[in-house]
């Protein structure tokens, strides 16, 4: 693979689409875990191996993607993706990065609907959430050290991120803490090479949309306002009642899929009937069990109502509204960041999203029943990712291992 400058504003490298393919095929075998988990796999591919991105791209997917809707973590593949290969980077990555999950909810899918059989993977994925949480917390520690570090303010911005992620559940005050911090930075100097004072205004023709960029936000739009009017319900076509559905969810779904959780249960159980509650609890089982974002549920749905073409359509619905509209906030600030008060603002916004990313791994420690099983395996996964960079594939499929080794002598 031939690597050469790409006229960016991120440093980043020029890759082949094989590449991106390939390595984001992996990110999505092996993020278990949720949205920061597949972040943490990607900046330990990505930025620390392979050095095909930097970090300000990744803290600057995460600040965006959290702003906007639609799953975080795909949203985040998107903005890198384009990034690296514009238009055939985001769909080349985003398939990659959801295929394993997909594949893995089909086939379950299937086995569940011909067989009535469920597999139980829960024993297993109990000791790989400690890797996972493991991961997000080297991340953000590595982030921590490289942008915080030996800046009082930052470091005040940060811990307090940390304080609200853990002990709040509020999506909109996560929000206020990103604009906050834009707003901090923007007031303060938090860039250590940046000069105090800046002159001049923003550049009014760099952040104005083209024509096709306006007429996406145009048709996205009214896909928002056609599922907030319940326009699915007087579709006929099973299929367009699924891009309905699906796609106004993506563009309607803030704060990750676990907020989602109890707006697709009355859609789906109570108003469509398309799941028996057990049916939908399953499915969200399943698509805690297997790889990748929660909302790979969809193709469970999909497939309950349509078959094959129905889990591929309600996949794709759930996940492409969102990735368009990230990649549109992505050229529009690509016209921005290099002016000086753009930098301000995301130096302070970045002090916020790395507490943000420490937070989740608490948050996610909080949820487990501790053992010292778990607790060593904890350890020696923050370990070997923070202190000797061991690829997360080698880290989660250990612990698996791990797992279903004290299970079975346990037994």
């Amino acid at each position: 693979m031939t690597k050469a400058a790409y006229p960016n504003t991120t440093g980043d490298r020029k890759v082949s689409l094989a590449y991106l393919f390939f390595t984001f095929l992996k990110v999505g075998a092996f993020s278990f875990g949720g949205n920061m988990a597949l972040v943490a796999v990607v900046k330990s591919i990505m930025v620390d191996r392979d050095k095909t991105v930097k970090d300000e791209t990744i803290l600057d997917a995460i600040g965006i993607a959290t702003l906007l809707p639609g799953p975080l973590a795909v949203n985040i593949v998107a903005y890198t993706g384009y990034q690296l290969r514009r238009g055939w980077g985001t769909i080349t990555s985003m398939t990659a990065v959801i295929l394993p999950a997909f594949i893995a909810m089909l086939i379950l899918s299937w086995a569940y609907f011909k067989y009535g059989y469920q597999q139980q993977f829960k024993e297993i994925m109990y000791y790989v959430t400690g890797a996972v949480s493991a991961l997000i917390a080297a991340t953000g520690f590595q982030l921590f050290e490289k942008e915080v570090k030996g800046h009082n303010i930052k470091i005040l911005i940060c811990v307090l991120s940390i304080v609200a992620i853990v002990f709040t559940h509020s999506y909109l005050l996560t929000i206020v803490f990103i604009v906050t911090g834009g707003i901090i930075g923007a007031k303060i100097n938090l860039n250590n090479d940046q000069p105090a004072s800046i002159s001049g205004s923003l550049p009014k023709t760099s952040i104005r949309p083209d024509k096709i960029s306006l007429s996406l936000i145009i048709a996205l739009g009214c896909i928002a306002l056609l599922f907030i009017g319940n326009a699915q319900q007087y579709a006929a076509n099973i299929f367009l009642k699924i891009i309905l559905i699906f796609s106004g969810m993506s563009l309607s779904l803030f704060g990750g899929g676990y907020v989602m959780i109890p707006i697709m249960q009355n859609l789906f159980v109570a108003d469509m009937h398309w799941l028996s509650n057990q049916e939908f609890l399953d499915a969200i089982a399943f698509s805690q069990s297997t790889p990748g974002p929660i909302l790979v549920s969809a193709t469970f749905i999909g497939y309950k109502v349509a078959g094959f073409a129905g889990a591929v359509m309600a996949t794709i619905a759930i996940f492409a509204p969102s990735a368009t509209l990230m990649i549109i906030m992505a050229k529009l600030y690509s016209g921005l960041k290099q002016h000086p008060l753009a930098k301000k603002c995301m130096a302070g916004v970045k002090a916020v999203v790395i507490g943000l990313i420490i937070g989740a791994a608490v948050k996610i420690g909080q949820q487990a029943n501790w053992n010292i099983p778990l607790a060593a395996i904890t350890v020696l996964a923050f370990v070997a990712s923070f202190r000797f960079k061991v690829s997360p594939v080698y880290i989660i499929l250990s612990s698996a291992f791990l797992g279903y080794c004290i299970l079975y002598f346990s037994k």
